[in-house]
């Protein structure tokens, strides 16, 4: 069954992940499909979003497999992304769900969009069950721009420090596109 305007994340480790795989041509029909590379690491993550995503042909593909509906969407398009993709993966207590939501819709994004280098930012929910539950995805041109120094005035807030002490189960990592 297609899921409309979702996201599917696989991740596999010590394996490529290939755009030409058989089963993807099939999976991905009319989807935006990319292939990323762990940066340092032996991971490779194939990147699915789009109209139609039929998410019950992934079911036999080995790997982590998660799906996620977009909750917000900051910068350009999806069309030309850049060499770059740094995703934040984490759960957040239940109690301050809200919190995290206005945190990062109305401080966070913004300001990280803002930074020379950061294209666009997402922001995903994961299916009811997979943990980490949520996921951003941050667009970069330029690989350290979190790193200069107005990336780390966008990323020092109170608010900020505050919402990430929450962070739980967190993974952190920076891919690079593949051709």
């Amino acid at each position: 069954m297609p899921v409309q305007n979702r996201l599917i994340t696989v991740w596999r480790r010590n394996a490529g992940v290939s755009a030409a795989d058989p089963w993807l041509a099939e999976a991905a029909d009319e989807s935006t499909v990319r292939r990323y590379r762990v940066e340092d690491g032996d991971e490779a993550m194939l990147w699915i979003e789009g109209h139609r995503v039929d998410a019950g042909r992934l079911a036999t593909i080995e790997g982590e497999i998660f799906t996620f509906s977009l909750a917000r969407d900051v910068g350009g398009s999806s069309e030309f992304p850049g060499p770059w993709l740094y995703i934040v993966h984490t759960d957040i207590p239940s109690d301050v769900v809200d919190d995290y939501n206005a945190w990062y819709d109305e401080e966070h994004l913004p300001r990280l969009v803002g930074v020379p280098g950061v294209e666009r930012a997402r922001r995903y929910v994961a299916d009811e069950g997979l943990s980490p539950r949520y996921l951003t995805a941050y667009d970069l041109s330029i690989r350290d721009a979190f790193e200069s120094p107005q990336g780390l005035k966008a990323r020092k807030t109170p608010w900020t420090e505050r919402m990430r002490s929450l962070f739980s189960n967190t993974r952190r990592k920076m891919c690079i596109l593949q051709p």
